[in-house]
């Protein structure tokens, strides 16, 4: 078939050659080109760059990633310029030059302005000073002719005037006022008191915070106070700005319902008895036992019914104890333990 004569023809597979030796060329030329786009095989370690300067960083890896700054954050805990996350993670392998490198830098601390305090009440000082992200260090009394009224303030050892700046979350001290009347105040009652809110109620009281100790350890963090020192009592005062101690159990281990009735029960019982006029006697007896079962009464959780073992203190010495003295009687002490006990209820569910 003619058609097809140039088939025998020499210059046609001459041709031939030429477009597939061409063609061969070209895509070795483009697989060159891809490889070198891509650079393929030459994988690097992303290096740990969190908490290191930005800036020294970037001219020292500038020809190894493509830096993107996605966000600048405040922080607490980091340096101005540093960087505060990154991604791909520390440890993972990319191509040199092809993966964006995404950074967080950090701004440093966020700092707020110092609001003036100066004679503001402490009740006020206290609120203005939450209001600007700050907090209360410790009170300081001095001679002063109003009580609770601020003199001064004070952050790190040194005075510190309304308008400068200053990191957020810092605790700032105030000087108060002693005031001209009695220089003491009434203790508050932090028994049962969650801690996230003992040092509000310290602070309120015009005092100051302590130690604390904990006496169990809690995964969650979830504490009350057990005790404190010096020990709650109604009638008790203390020098305005001393320091009250204070001792924690934790909620999961330690049955502070329970604890707290017998707290209440205590103050109810106490409080008919001087309704009814009886001896001194009579109330320290009542006192003294209701302090004994509260001292040495564990209130630990049983692990299988959440009750605590009520007769572990229970003793016939205690009770010998107790009734040893012709100034009470059983029949007297069971009349205030149980009109103690509809007080207590009558507090907590009267409309």
């Amino acid at each position: 078939m003619k058609a097809f004569n140039f088939l025998t023809k020499g210059a046609f597979y001459i041709h031939l050659l030429i477009a597939i030796a061409l063609a061969v060329i070209i895509i070795e030329s483009v697989f060159l080109s891809l490889n070198s786009y891509t650079r393929h095989g030459e994988e690097i370690v992303v290096p740990d760059f969190v908490g290191l300067d930005c800036d020294s960083i970037l001219d020292i890896y500038g020809d190894d990633f493509n830096f993107v700054l996605m966000d600048s954050i405040y922080s607490r805990t980091f340096h101005e310029g540093s960087i505060y996350q990154q991604d791909p993670m520390p440890g993972s392998k990319v191509k040199k030059g092809r993966n964006l490198y995404y950074v967080k830098i950090s701004e440093g601390p966020e700092r707020v302005i110092m609001p003036n305090l100066r004679n503001l009440s402490l009740r006020q000082a206290i609120v203005s000073l939450r209001a600007n992200g700050l907090n209360v260090d410790e009170l300081k009394y001095v001679k002063h002719f109003a009580r609770n009224a601020v003199v001064e303030q004070m952050f790190d050892g040194n005075v510190i005037n309304p308008g400068e700046e200053i990191v957020k979350g810092s605790t700032v001290k105030l000087i108060v006022g002693y005031g001209r009347d009695d220089k003491r105040t009434h203790l508050p009652n932090l028994l049962t008191v969650k801690k996230e809110n003992v040092k509000d109620n310290i602070l309120e009281a015009s005092l100051n915070l302590g130690k604390e100790i904990y006496m169990d350890n809690d995964e969650k963090g979830k504490y009350r106070v057990y005790k404190m020192e010096p020990a709650y009592d109604i009638k008790t005062l203390v020098p305005l700005g001393s320091k009250v101690n204070v001792w924690y159990r934790s909620e999961s281990k330690f049955d502070f319902d329970s604890y707290g009735r017998e707290l209440f029960k205590k103050d109810s019982v106490l409080a008919v008895m001087k309704k009814k006029k009886l001896s001194d006697d009579t109330i320290k007896y009542v006192t003294d036992s209701f302090d004994y079962i509260i001292t040495h009464r564990l209130f630990q959780f049983d692990s299988i019914s959440r009750e605590y073992d009520k007769s572990l203190i229970l003793k016939r010495d205690f009770f010998e104890y107790l009734y040893r003295d012709d100034t009470i009687d059983r029949n007297t002490l069971n009349e205030l333990i149980n009109n103690g006990i509809k007080a207590n209820y009558n507090y907590y569910y009267e409309d």
